[in-house]
């Protein structure tokens, strides 16, 4: 098995309808910063629905699927070739994310020389905590997220130096106990001072529990088709293969996400990390999903969805502030049609340009240092 990666060199997996979530979950936070913009600018609301927290279900959602796909595939690499290598792993990430990141802050230093403190701070991968302080410009704020996943990623992979799946499944569920466990005392004591409400602010922005969720359902589905180990509770997680129970997960889903953007109640965000990863499940097991996400065209967006969801303030803001000093008054529901349909629109050019011209090089070089490829 040693010899596994000299004679074998890929394996492949296919999940066609991870990238539909990606669409979705992208498209949910445009739909919250147009709203978000129109408060800016003075235009009119949507008030029937606080569209404007879209995007916390959004992110939550990313968060959810980068856990449970990343962990997935690191299974399949240790089962394929007996180990995982953490350089081939960097490296993957780094030709992925950095690219555009980089272009991103690069521009957001340029723009905003001499105060470029948040972007310095980004060079280091910490654009949440620039978040969390309040320095972060709003046109440039999407890439707080992509600090938090660059984090997670620095220790994640190391779970899978555990021998069998069982210890890499309780090793995985330790950290997020301790990692909650965690929050929940800084969060009790963020009235003393001041820093420690900074602190307590950042772990909302860490998110590592969001992932750890995906990461965890991630390993019971991979013990679903490898029966690795046993696990008390593995026949009441295969009952989500039933119909029924996809369709009570959905509908608990929709209510929770209901409540979430409402009230924005406490550890929602953790509730809809969950109940995503649960339905991400049954997205890759295509022969019984009651849902199929595979239409060319939503997959598409979500090939482009990383750039969709860094670049797509630019055009909101642009077509906000055309409507808003350079085109006549139009009724409610005329001017939203326009805003919308032009934002998304113009949105997904950019990213769709962005993957093309700059991302896709990078992609296949990725292909290079990956053994477990996705078709």
């Amino acid at each position: 098995m040693a010899d596994a990666g000299a004679t074998v060199k890929k394996s492949k997996i296919y999940f066609p309808n991870l990238n539909g979530v990606r669409a979705i979950a992208a498209l949910m936070v445009v739909v919250a910063h147009i709203e978000l913009d129109k408060k800016t600018f003075g235009l009119h609301q949507f008030n029937f629905l606080a569209l404007s927290n879209f995007g916390r279900v959004g992110v939550s959602i990313f968060f959810a699927l980068s856990g449970f796909l990343i962990t997935y595939l690191l299974l399949e690499e240790k089962r394929n070739f007996n180990k995982v290598s953490f350089s081939n792993f960097y490296m993957r990430r780094i030709l992925r994310i950095w690219p555009l990141y980089y272009f991103l802050v690069l521009i957001g230093m340029v723009v905003h020389w001499p105060d470029a403190k948040p972007f310095v701070l980004s060079i280091f991968f910490l654009p949440n905590l620039a978040f969390t302080l309040q320095l972060l410009p709003a046109i440039f704020d999407p890439i707080w997220s992509i600090g938090t996943e660059e984090q997670f990623y620095i220790f994640h992979p190391h779970f899978f130096r555990f021998k069998t799946t069982r210890q890499i499944f309780n090793a995985l569920l330790i950290f997020l106990i301790v990692f909650l466990t965690g929050v929940q005392a800084i969060r009790h004591f963020q009235h003393k001072s001041d820093w420690m409400g900074t602190l307590a602010m950042l772990t909302y922005y860490m998110r590592f529990d969001n992932m750890m969720l995906g990461a965890l359902v991630a390993v019971l589905y991979y013990n679903t088709k490898y029966n690795d180990f046993k696990f008390r509770f593995q026949r009441l997680f295969n009952l989500l293969f039933n119909k029924y129970i996809q369709v009570l997960i959905s509908v608990v889903l929709l209510i929770v996400i209901y409540l979430y953007i409402t009230y924005h109640f406490s550890e929602g965000d953790l509730l809809i990390a969950g109940l995503s990863a649960l339905l991400i499940v049954n997205l890759c097991q295509t022969e019984t999903s009651i849902y199929t996400l595979s239409n060319k065209k939503l997959m598409f967006v979500g090939e482009v969805s990383y750039g969709i969801y860094l670049l797509h303030k630019f055009p909101v803001h642009l077509v906000q502030w055309l409507v808003k000093y350079h085109m006549p008054a139009m009724s409610f529901a005329v001017e939203n049609l326009f805003i919308y349909i032009v934002s998304f629109a113009l949105s997904i050019a950019l990213a769709a340009v962005s993957y093309y011209s700059l991302e896709k090089y990078f992609l296949n070089l990725k292909k290079r240092f990956a053994k477990i490829t996705q078709h």
